[in-house]
Order: C-alpha cells, then sequence, then structure tokens
C-alpha cells in the first residue's frame, strides 16, 4: 500500500493526518492540501523534522486502527493501538498513527506491523478478513461457504460439486475450526465462477496467471511458501507472516480418504488443464509455492480474490 494511494483513500481524515504529521515535529503550512501531505510524510522518513524513530527505507503508512494487525506467537491478532503505541512511543492521534511496515515489536512479546483489508466481506453469511498484496485484494481465510448446488459430505466426484470437511467432521474443522474451510472438488470451483454474480458477487477463483503474480510480489516462488504461509498450524516450516495470506495447512481429500493435515495446503486455480485435471497451488514444509495439476475430483481449499474495479 503506497502512501499516496493511502493518504487519496482517506482524505476525508485530513485533520486527523495533519494532527499525527504535527506531533512527529514537522510543520504543516495552514495552506496545505491533502496532496501536499506526501512530501511532508518524506520528510518524516528523511530524518527530518523529529522522525529519528523511522528509517529512511522504511515504507511509512498512515493507518487507521482498523488496517492493522500485529503478529505474535499465536498468529495475527488485533490489537489496541492506544496500548501498542505506548511501547515505542509512536505516533497515536484519534483513529490514525503513523508508523512503518516490518516494525518489530518481539522485544515486547509482539511481533512484525502487518497492514491489512479489515474483515468486511460476506459470503454466504461469514465475514472474511482480506489481505492486499500486488495490488490484488485476496481472502485471508480458506473459504468455507456451503452454496446450493455443491453437496456436502458426499465423498470425491468428477462430475458434480461436492465439498469435505476434513474427515467429515464439521464440528472441528467447520466455522469452529475457522481456519480449516471446506475441501472443494473442482466441479465445485467451476460452478462458483459460472455463478459467481449471484454467489460471490465481486469476487472469483484465482487465475493460475493470479497466483503466478502473487508469487512474484513476494519474492518468487521459491520464498512464497515462507512468505504466505500461517505462522502456526504446520508440523514443521510455519510461515513468516509477511504478508498476512495465512495460507493454512488444511490437507486435502481423495476419493474418501483425507490426508496431510498440518503438512500441506492446496488451493484450487480456476485453470483447467484438462476435461480431468485442473490447476492448483501447494504448499508444504519447505519455503516454495509448488504449481502443478490433478484430477478434478480432489478436495482442496479455495482462496478467492476481488475483481479488478
Amino acid at each position: 500500500m503506497s502512501v499516496s494511494s493511502e493518504i487519496t483513500r482517506i482524505s476525508s481524515a485530513k485533520s486527523d493526518i495533519i494532527q499525527a504529521i504535527t506531533a512527529k515535529g514537522v510543520t504543516v503550512p495552514s495552506s496545505a492540501k491533502i496532496d501536499d501531505l506526501a512530501s511532508l510524510i518524506d520528510s518524516i522518513t528523511g530524518g527530518g523534522g523529529g522522525g529519528g524513530s523511522f528509517e529512511a527505507d522504511n515504507i511509512v503508512n498512515i493507518v487507521p486502527i482498523n488496517k492493522m494487525v500485529v503478529v505474535d506467537s499465536n498468529g495475527y491478532i488485533g490489537f489496541d493501538l492506544t496500548n501498542f503505541f505506548q511501547y515505542r512511543g509512536s505516533t497515536y492521534y484519534y483513529n490514525y498513527a503513523i508508523l512503518s511496515t516490518g516494525d518489530d515489536f518481539s522485544s515486547k512479546g509482539l511481533g512484525q506491523v502487518t497492514f491489512y483489508t479489515p474483515a468486511s466481506n460476506n459470503i454466504g453469511g461469514r465475514v472474511y478478513n482480506t489481505v492486499v498484496i500486488g495490488g490484488k485484494e485476496w481472502m485471508a481465510e480458506n473459504l468455507d461457504f456451503k452454496f446450493t448446488g455443491c453437496a456436502i459430505g458426499q465423498g470425491s466426484s468428477s462430475s458434480e460439486p461436492r465439498a469435505n470437511y476434513y474427515q467429515n467432521n464439521e464440528a472441528t474443522y467447520g466455522v469452529n475450526g475457522n481456519k480449516y474451510g471446506l475441501l472443494y472438488n473442482w466441479i465445485a470451483v467451476k460452478y462458483l465462477e459460472d455463478h459467481k454474480s449471484e454467489l460471490i458477487p465481486g469476487w472469483h477463483v484465482p487465475t493460475t496467471t493470479e497466483w503466478d503474480a502473487l508469487a512474484t510480489a513476494v519474492g518468487g516462488s521459491g520464498v512464497a511458501g515462507t512468505k504466505l504461509k500461517s505462522t502456526t498450524g504446520w508440523s514443521s516450516g510455519n510461515g513468516d507472516g509477511s504478508y498476512g495470506f495465512a495460507a493454512f495447512p488444511a490437507g486435502h481429500q481423495y476419493s474418501g480418504s483425507f490426508n496431510n493435515l498440518g503438512s500441506s495446503a492446496y488451493f484450487w486455480s480456476a485453470t483447467e488443464n484438462s476435461s480431468s485435471d485442473a490447476y492448483y497451488r501447494g504448499f508444504y514444509t519447505g519455503a516454495s509455492m509448488n504449481s502443478s495439476y490433478n484430477n478434478k475430483s480432489r478436495g482442496y481449499s479455495v482462496r478467492l480474490v476481488k475483481d479488478s474495479q
């Protein structure tokens, strides 16, 4: 998220922004327009105007309090900024704060600052957290959506939409499990895409091109596993929480059996390989994100990406 785009997005909050800048020792001219504030923020990051707590090569953001999460040993948590900023004496005014991406609070038992889009997306009665990576807004949780036309808990199929909870145990791996979601066959993915205007309006299942762009945005497929995996839940090789994507090791389902919970995460793409196979992206205990294809009857997790505006 760039400073300029953030300023544009919260232009109605100019007075709060000015208060935050002023508190860092930077004078804001009375004639300043909203477009002028980016250069004033640059003076903070460059070390001028009392900005000594910020490094010039960090990205500095003006952040509404509901646009931030902090990583701790238990994963992503919301945090009260009023208390949070007591740890470092950072600027905090009303609903806005100035801080740097990557600020590390591990010495206080917290983790690294990460920006995200707050939960604001209701699909099938459930609200999902999202993250913006590489200019695209992605779900930061596995889809757990029962929809008409998709059979639940009836095993695998290569001809009709089906989905299953791991071990067919909704009580453990459904909404109460929170992070697992349903394991959908690709026929269900295709059904979602064909009926997205009524089932998932404003969203779609990502193509292989979009998955590849996601990997590129975090440094390439060789490190995308580390960057995109959840910080907890893996038998080994937890992610580092850099982007908040939180790919969770929900395992997979095939021909009545369930496997690899805690060691693998598989996500369907919307891209078909053949009449029997479709492409997916796989995360394992290593550092990479893998690309391959498999039979459409397999049950894999699903993430959605927001339609371009």
